[in-house]
């Protein structure tokens, strides 16, 4: 005879099972294995990578901050201080990458969300 607490968990444990089946095919989309390539190939170039990450942490701040009206300049500048590593063709095939599988990520993250039917009618409301 199960015990409560395994009948409450073997639910759980089977979903978790099924997220990382649902991982593992995500891994084998061509989406994903470009990804996976892009980013070996900038990992070879430990400067760039290095740059890039240094721009994208800054980037990533700016986009926190509370929007001030030079937010576009300053997002400019940023854009314009990197301009050589974001020219460079394994940090525009790697952010490219990286964005189709941010979109395919979010793709299956919006089904889970219809699926799941939770009510977020707050985030439409006007104070």
């Amino acid at each position: 005879m199960e015990t409560e607490e395994k009948k409450r968990t073997a639910p759980l444990e089977e979903m978790m099972d099924k997220a990382r089946e649902l991982t593992g095919l995500l891994k084998e989309t061509e989406i994903y294995q470009r990804y996976s390539r892009d980013l070996a190939r900038l990992k070879s170039r430990p400067e760039i990578c290095r740059e890039l990450n240094t721009f994208r942490r800054r980037h990533l701040e700016l986009q926190l901050q509370d929007e001030t009206e030079d937010q576009d300049e300053k997002e400019q500048a940023l854009q314009v201080e990197y301009k050589n590593i974001l020219m460079e063709a394994e940090v525009m095939d790697f952010l490219t990458s990286e964005q189709a599988v941010c979109r395919m990520m979010r793709q299956v993250y919006d089904v889970l969300a219809q699926e799941m039917e939770i009510d977020v009618s707050y985030m439409d409301e006007e104070e």
